[in-house]
């Protein structure tokens, strides 16, 4: 076999996406035929090289699995809390995290709502990066009535001063006559980026739930519950990231 990039292989391992092994790199947490390497340019031949992390040998992951849960409010989506806080991970049956299953981005601690979990860590990798757009969908209360003027700043963008940078188009659709309720959609991923939207402009969100996210939806799926991935579902994912053929 041919001699691939190190964070490529980690990921194919079930370690996370690209970006995620590329920490683990850095850290020095990673090693090729026990030596430690820090330099991300490094490669492996998956044939030959004995990779370690964290004393393990890692082999590539011979199944993907596909995971959607419903996260309720007060867990931490990540695979590992210092603050021993709930964690997303507590939710999943172990035999998915042995397989390597991972969060595919993140939601904050007091957002709720779908979240994809999967080992396939290319997949995870394109659908985290901005260039590929995946819309996502959320529901939103917030303390008052949205005006007419700042539902068409959010649709144009909004300057966020906590991360200092301007949102792209954000679709708004008010379902309630008070319009206190609303759904928000978005094509990006800025961190807290629907809470800070509406802070930004002068409201306070009482509950934030994502919906959708890319083809996948909620719908069904009671809070804190989770399910695998229907074929079909699979597959939108893959070609909607240009990766058909990888399930």
């Amino acid at each position: 076999m041919m001699k691939i990039r190190l964070n490529k292989f980690l990921s194919s391992c079930g370690l996370g996406s690209r970006r995620k092994t590329e920490e683990l790199i850095k850290n020095g947490e990673i090693k090729i035929n026990r030596q430690v390497t820090t330099k991300l340019s490094s490669t492996v031949n998956p044939d030959i090289d004995k990779v370690e992390y964290r004393g393990s040998i890692l082999s590539q992951v011979s199944e993907f699995y596909y995971i959607i849960l419903n996260k309720p409010k007060g867990y931490v989506t990540t695979q590992f809390d210092e603050k021993m806080r709930p964690i997303v991970m507590d939710m999943i049956p172990d035999t998915y995290k042995r397989a390597g299953v991972t969060p595919v981005g993140r939601l904050d601690m007091d957002t709720q709502g779908i979240l994809l979990l999967t080992n396939n860590g290319d997949l995870a990798f394109r659908l985290s990066h901005p260039s590929y757009g995946i819309e996502k969908e959320y529901l939103v209360d917030i303390d008052k009535p949205l005006s007419e003027s700042d539902m068409k700043k959010m649709e144009k963008g909004v300057y966020l001063h906590q991360i200092k940078k301007k949102t792209g188009k954000a679709v708004v659709k008010p379902i309630d006559i008070e319009k206190k309720r609303l759904k928000f959609r978005i094509s990006e991923g800025k961190k807290r980026q629907v809470r800070h939207t509406f802070e930004n402009l002068g409201y306070r969100v009482i509950t934030l739930t994502r919906t959708a996210y890319g083809p996948l939806s909620i719908r069904g799926l009671k809070r804190g519950a989770y399910r695998s991935l229907k074929k079909n579902e699979v597959r939108s994912l893959l070609e909607l990231v240009k990766l058909q053929g990888h399930s």
